[in-house]
């Protein structure tokens, strides 16, 4: 199933209309979904398309000459493989003698390894056909911090390019066509398991319950993604020591987000420990996160940005010893696994899509994150300081906050576990302490809202309370 990309397919179709020879970049993180996308927009043109290795430069000439055989009909370059990146390019020039072609050569980082001239090689062949419109060569890949530093614009050995483009994840309105027909907070649960990752969506069965798909993709011994995390590192080069890598995102996913107990966890001094984390973040699994009011503030933690990774290092990786058979799968995930479900959902990912519907339905939302931090204030007679956060904080483009808000999400339906009023009165305190007395106040929740809540929702403008059955029915806005 290809769902969503209009964008960037426009973006490829644009480059493919154009009136000259266009370079065009496309990377992101493993299995976002890239080569997916140029194999659905090259389906019905002319293309050829070579996904690279690890291998050695000659692997790459010959893996590269039997796809040009099959594309060119050319038997000859099949059973005399290219000697040299000069004659692939060659080679590729008379692809375009015959007519429009779009050439993709994907994993283009493996390439760029082995063969320190590429990049002049390419920008020499830009150069010569400039001028024919027929010609599209995307350069795509995985490696994300290559494609950000090493071919950043306007780097000499890739000045030629033409346009380029981060493939990200779904966000969670996106998800939908994978999800349609399920309730919006299973809909939720699905996106804490599974997250905006394609490849990992496309686990979902509409005629499954979420927890059976949970059971048969990531819990049994030959479930589709229980060795994906492995895969993910163990396809990075620079991945050395694997075993601390994996024991960091165990630890960011039990709740120790600072890099004192980070370290403290694997081991490591701090220096080390944070050279590892510069490295997962730079392969964008984890990410650094600041109070959305002072984005360079010392104030630091630590988060796997992805809900499935986040998942399977809370769920499978410290039982992954014990689930050895189908039969111990299955008594986890209804003994361990279901019972802590809405908890887990509780402590992040609800956040993230009350964070995104924030961001979707405020025009005038510049940034949309979090807020932490002590405040000072008297209690019995004596200045105390107490820890406070916002689940959500929202600023404008002057900085200015204009929105703070309260996630629940209860494992309970019953009335008990509504939004409690002193959810409304810290968010007052803060609200007090950033000096922004005209920011509204958000409420959202599965179960429902105190009457308290409720009535001073209907009695007041600065309050807003958002129920999760609602969050389906976002506004469309329009940015500037």
């Amino acid at each position: 199933m290809f769902v969503n990309r209009a964008d960037e397919l426009a973006a490829l179709r644009e480059r493919w209309e154009s009136d000259r020879a266009e370079l065009f970049v496309l990377y992101g993180r493993r299995r976002v979904g890239k080569s997916r996308l140029l194999l659905h927009f090259g389906a019905d043109r002319r293309m050829l398309y070579f996904e690279a290795t690890s291998g050695s430069a000659r692997d790459h000439l010959e893996d590269l000459s039997a796809v040009l055989a099959d594309v060119s009909g050319r038997r000859l370059h099949a059973e005399q493989p290219l000697s040299s990146w000069r004659a692939a390019f060659a080679a590729f020039a008379e692809l375009l003698e015959e007519g429009p072609v779009m050439i993709v050569l994907d994993e283009f980082q493996f390439i760029a390894h082995r063969e320190p001239e590429i990049g002049s090689l390419i920008n020499r062949f830009i150069a010569e056909h400039e001028d024919n419109p027929g010609l599209l060569l995307c350069l795509s890949g995985s490696d994300v911090s290559f494609f950000e530093n090493e071919m950043r614009y306007p780097a000499t050995s890739y000045g030629r390019r033409t346009g380029s483009l981060k493939l990200k994840p779904f966000r969670w309105p996106q998800i939908e066509p994978f999800v349609e027909g399920r309730s919006v907070a299973d809909q939720i649960r699905a996106w804490a398991v599974f997250g905006g990752i394609p490849y990992y969506l496309t686990e979902l069965d509409p005629q499954l319950p979420l927890e059976e798909t949970i059971l048969r993709s990531i819990l049994y011994p030959d479930g589709k993604l229980r060795e994906e995390p492995r895969f993910l590192l163990a396809q990075e080069g620079r991945i050395r020591d694997r075993g601390t890598y994996m024991s960091i995102l165990r630890a960011i996913a039990a709740g120790r987000t600072r890099l004192n107990d980070i370290a403290q966890h694997v081991g490591k001094p701090h220096t080390e420990a944070r050279s590892f984390l510069e490295v997962l973040e730079e392969m964008e699994l984890i990410e650094r996160r600041h109070p959305v009011t002072h984005p360079s503030s010392k104030r630091v933690s630590y988060a796997i940005c992805d809900p499935f990774l986040r998942f399977w290092f809370r769920f499978v990786a410290p039982r992954e010893s014990r689930l050895h058979s189908r039969s111990s799968a299955e008594g986890y995930l209804r003994e361990g696994v279901l019972p802590r479900l809405d908890a887990f959902v509780s402590e992040s990912a609800f956040e993230d899509v009350c964070r995104q519907w924030t961001f979707d339905n405020m025009p005038q939302a510049a940034a949309v994150g979090s807020w932490w931090g002590s405040i000072r204030h008297s209690e019995d007679g004596q200045v105390r300081s107490r820890r406070y956060e916002a689940d959500v904080a929202v600023v404008d483009e002057a900085g200015r906050v204009i929105a703070l808000g309260s996630c629940k999400w209860p494992q309970a339906e019953n009335t008990d576990h509504r939004h409690p009023t002193a959810e409304l009165e810290k968010l007052e305190v803060i609200r007090k302490h950033l000096d922004a007395p005209e920011a509204k106040l958000l409420f959202f929740d599965r179960v429902g809202f105190s009457e308290r809540l409720e009535q001073l929702a209907a009695e007041r403008e600065d309050v807003e309370l958002i129920r999760v059955e609602e969050m389906r029915r976002a506004r469309t806005i329009e940015r500037p």
